[in-house]
């Protein structure tokens, strides 16, 4: 059996395999991908502004784990999901 070489540059292949990857995307029967749903996070001025409570008010439901946060470094974000269920639920 002869072997065959081909020799071929980086950005060929990856765009071979981008087309790949599309045909087979294309073809793939009822799975559609589905947007992304980006969440709305809120700074804790924005948070307290949304509930109309205060910051202490705030940081106390926060530490008593009433109210989930998020942390981005050392920043607290507050999800408007999370906010809309806590109104809700009042």
């Amino acid at each position: 059996m002869e072997k065959i070489f081909y020799l071929t540059s980086e950005s060929d292949i990856k765009r071979i395999v981008r087309n790949v990857v599309d045909e087979l995307r294309a073809n793939s029967p009822g799975e559609k991908p589905e947007p992304e749903v980006t969440e709305r996070l809120l700074t804790t001025n924005e948070a307290v502004d949304f509930l109309r409570c205060s910051k202490p008010t705030l940081h106390r439901w926060k530490k008593e784990g009433i109210i989930p946060h998020v942390r981005i470094g050392h920043n607290i974000r507050y999800k408007e999901s999370d906010l809309k269920k806590l109104i809700e639920s009042k």
